[in-house]
């Protein structure tokens, strides 16, 4: 038998499927090359990827930047960036992040589900203006949402309290999914009127 991912030669026992794959690693690259991520076209070809590893930070714990070769990444370094492919073959880390700037930028609503999986009215009213129109997706924490999008650069937001958002285009990286919130589609829509709203109540 031949793994159809890196070509290494292995026997098979003969009981059950024909496998495909030498080993669990190459398992895993085959499943990723099948279940390609989706995001909208403009952050696909934009070099701009970095994975991520969870880490320990005091009581709680931190996601940490690095390149596809496992060193720390910058969320303002262009030399620590990836292409989207490159970052998927990758096997370090935990997940996929892409960088803000440019133009790109992310509002982050966290904890926004409650209990019984419904949505906060704090997130329903942020979601309002840009269901439909823009690249939403479930966090990796699965009670949060990314709202993906374009803005100019501008200083960082966050509001704690009553809601949980914080809201970034520049000098920060968020980590990505591909698991689209319900109204989610592959396009961009401009942020700018979100990032007002969120400024006014920050």
């Amino acid at each position: 038998m031949k793994c159809v991912i890196c070509g290494t030669e292995f026997t098979w026992s003969g009981r059950g499927r024909e496998p495909l794959y030498c080993s669990a690693t190459c398992r895993k690259r085959g499943s990723r090359l099948n279940a390609p991520l989706r995001v909208p076209v403009d952050m696909a070809l934009a070099d701009r990827w970095v994975r991520w590893k969870r880490m320990k930070r005091g009581d709680g714990s931190t996601k940490k930047p690095l390149t596809v070769d496992g060193h720390a990444a910058s969320s303002t370094d262009r030399s620590t960036w990836s292409s989207l492919i490159a970052v998927e073959e990758a096997e370090v880390g935990d997940g996929l992040g892409f960088t803000l700037g440019s133009g790109f930028a992310c509002i982050d609503l966290d904890h926004c589900y409650d209990s019984r999986n419904h949505l906060a009215d704090w997130a329903k009213m942020l979601l309002a203006p840009v269901e439909g129109k823009t690249f939403i997706e479930l966090s990796p924490s699965g009670d949060g949402l990314h709202i993906w999008g374009r803005t100019r650069e501008q200083t960082g937001l966050k509001v704690r309290g009553l809601m949980n958002v914080e809201a970034y285009s520049q000098g920060r990286y968020m980590t990505v999914t591909g698991k689209p919130y319900k109204t989610s589609v592959l396009k961009l829509a401009d942020l700018s009127y979100l990032f007002e709203v969120i400024k006014k109540l920050s």
